[in-house]
């Protein structure tokens, strides 16, 4: 999902649906999955929604998200 090819569209990969995650969270300091979700699907359309785990994962593991399972929702981690 992260390495380019051919039939890629820029708009749906992994780094750029991450953006617009990170974004929003700036915005919007606590959101809910579902919240996440759909500011990202209105955003760059419902073919995001594939990606939209994808992208989660990977800022998870760039250690950028921050989920607080008391309240439900993700948190941009700026440590």
């Amino acid at each position: 999902m992260i390495t380019p090819h051919k039939y890629l569209n820029l708009d749906l990969s992994v780094i750029n649906v991450s953006a617009l995650i990170i974004d929003k969270l700036k915005t919007h300091n606590l959101l809910t999955y579902d919240e996440l979700l759909n500011m990202t699907t209105n955003a760059l359309g419902k073919n995001a929604k594939e990606v939209f785990p994808y992208s989660l994962n990977f800022l998870f593991l760039l250690g950028k998200l921050h989920y607080l399972p008391e309240l439900d929702v993700f948190q941009l981690n700026f440590d």
